[in-house]
């Protein structure tokens, strides 16, 4: 019984900790990184035609199909933070891959060069396509 318990309270305890706060987590370094969702994403790009995409896969699955009018910086491309540091800081950015991870990781990077305004859509390409949201070829 008392293990029982123990077990139960370790697993409660684990539950509270995955918990984040709504929209956003902290990064490795401290500073907060805004997850969007696809429908976010979607509303935010209808209401806001200043917000700048950026698709960070590579250029062979962008070409098998992307967000309209998002621009491609090949993230495991070695020149992409001096492709980055060529973006004005000022505008503001949602970024996105094929499932989440390497944009996240392009938002932190982009973060730590100063960008302030930068947002990672959750889930990527692959979730955007499992709510039925339109690609283009």
């Amino acid at each position: 019984m008392v293990r029982l318990l123990g077990f139960l309270f370790v697993l409660s305890t684990l539950g509270a900790c995955a918990q984040s706060t709504e929209g956003s987590s902290s990064t490795t370094d401290g500073t907060k990184q805004v997850n969007l969702d696809v429908n976010q994403v979607s509303e935010l790009l209808k209401n806001d035609k200043e917000v700048v995409l950026i698709d960070v896969r590579t250029p062979d699955e962008y070409k098998q199909g992307h967000l309209e009018g998002s621009d491609l910086l090949n993230f495991y491309d070695p020149k992409f933070k001096e492709e980055v540091a060529k973006l004005d800081k000022s505008k503001e950015y949602v970024i996105y891959c094929r499932s989440g991870g390497r944009s996240g990781s392009a938002v932190a990077e982009m973060q730590k060069m100063g960008f302030e305004n930068v947002h990672n859509m959750k889930g990527g390409i692959l979730a955007w396509n499992r709510a039925n949201l339109p690609t283009q070829k």
